[in-house]
């Protein structure tokens, strides 16, 4: 993705929920959101197998054990 192509997503997301980002923040926030989508990129490419993936654990309060 180019960099406009980052800024009109960007812009889209924060449409969508319902942040108003200025031009000068999605300036700012660029080189972090393409970070962050770099991140995505290397996690995507580690192959796992099924048994490998985190289980969810839910804890629930003293109060609502049975």
């Amino acid at each position: 993705m180019t960099d406009s192509d980052i800024k009109q997503a960007m812009k889209a997301i924060a449409t969508v929920t319902g942040l108003k980002l200025t031009d000068e923040r999605i300036e700012r926030d660029l080189p972090a959101y393409k970070n962050y989508l770099a991140a995505i990129e290397t996690i995507a490419r580690v192959e796992l197998p099924i048994n490998a993936e985190p289980l969810p654990v839910v804890v629930l309060p003293a109060d609502r054990r049975s």
